[in-house]
């Protein structure tokens, strides 16, 4: 493996890393935007929090798209669905039959009535607030092969395809967020396009991909610079958005924080355009440290909300603290506690692989 390999490699293990911590950012900070008063500044330091967390899930996109789309990937069919998919869809059931056995010995509900209602649930894909994203990444992955036809085609097709993503399904959502002249007129002429496919999580992917293809020719000037400049503006651009929207509505907006607006997607775009342009030491001793939690992150989210849920009901009442000092150490906490737990399964040589998606080419 070459120098320029190894950086790319270390930059997107932390990017990995900063991603998994941002989810659970997210889900600690979700509680303060909906709880305090938006004069408040807990709710404005909740809310920039939230911002900042709910990018986590475009930057995994992200990656996902620079690895899986990159010319460099050995992509072979049949060994990508017996290995990550596979691996992926039995991760994804056994998590499932995980939250429901917790669910269990936190009820103490062990009737057939109950267990009746567990196997639905189990084949409705019905557990926790975050199991979403694996059946959204399935299909990405059932897509991939063409996907990839797409990106070998050439780099302008590509980058159409972003550029059309960006503007139906981030710049557009965005807008109808608020009243302006013709909103109607305009919004009713996009709707009845049927956009599916490009205004979805699919356009995230490429966009990782292009962005990757951006950073390997220098065709970003200054990235650290404008990744700042975008997380900042994102950001902000959130909280005076929501702020508007909540006084307009009459209750707590959090629809700047969803994950199609160009607020989201510019602070995505900045977080990863400054970690990918780290310029990292050669042989850093810190590289196999990095590695290592990288490769616990999709164990991480999958078990972060029951120790959120532990965190949260052996907490001492914090509403006479700062949203700044609580939803930071509660992160932290949470983090931790999801990385050590993991730790301890991975060294279970099943769970390692079919439960914690390791020693798999994933992404």
């Amino acid at each position: 493996m070459d120098t320029q390999a190894k950086k790319r490699n270390m930059n997107l293990d932390i990017l990995r890393i900063t991603a998994c911590f941002f989810i659970v950012l997210a889900h600690v900070s979700s509680v303060g935007c909906e709880a305090f008063s938006i004069t408040s500044i807990n709710w404005k330091a909740a809310h920039m929090f939230n911002s900042l967390g709910h990018s986590g899930t475009i930057l995994f996109l992200f990656i996902s798209g620079s690895l899986l789309l990159s010319r460099e990937y050995h992509f072979n069919t049949k060994k990508f669905f017996l290995g990550n998919f596979l691996t992926l869809l039995v991760a994804y059931i056994g998590w499932l039959i995980i939250y429901h056995v917790v669910g269990f010995i936190q009820r103490g509900d062990f009737s057939p009535a109950s267990l009746h209602d567990a196997v639905l649930n189990i084949i409705y894909g019905n557990a926790s607030y975050h199991f979403w994203y694996i059946p959204m990444l399935l299909g990405i992955y059932l897509l991939l092969p063409i996907f990839r036809a797409v990106s070998l085609s050439g780099n302008r097709n590509v980058a159409y395809l972003v550029i059309l993503f960006l503007t139906i399904g981030v710049l557009f959502p965005t807008l109808f967020l608020f009243e302006f002249p013709y909103k109607y007129l305009l919004s009713s002429v996009v709707n009845r396009i049927p956009f599916t496919l490009i205004n979805h999580y699919a356009g995230y992917f490429f966009m990782g991909y292009l962005l990757s293809l951006l950073l390997e020719r220098k065709s970003i000037p200054k990235p650290k610079v404008i990744g700042i400049l975008f997380v900042v503006t994102g950001i902000v651009g959130a909280l005076l958005g929501d702020w508007f929207l909540s006084k307009r509505d009459g209750f707590n907006s959090g629809a700047m924080n969803t994950l199609f607006t160009l607020s989201l997607c510019m602070t995505a775009t900045g977080v990863y355009l400054f970690v990918c342009s780290i310029q990292l030491k050669e042989n850093c001793s810190a590289f196999s440290i990095l590695a290592r939690v990288s490769g616990y992150t999709f164990g991480i989210y999958m078990i972060h909300p029951i120790i959120l849920n532990i965190v949260n009901e052996l907490s001492v009442n914090t509403g006479d603290f700062p949203t700044l000092i609580t939803v930071p150490l509660n992160t932290v906490i949470v983090f931790l506690g999801s990385l050590f737990i993991t730790f301890l399964l991975s060294l279970i040589p099943g769970v390692r692989r079919w439960l914690l998606f390791l020693h798999s080419a994933k992404s």
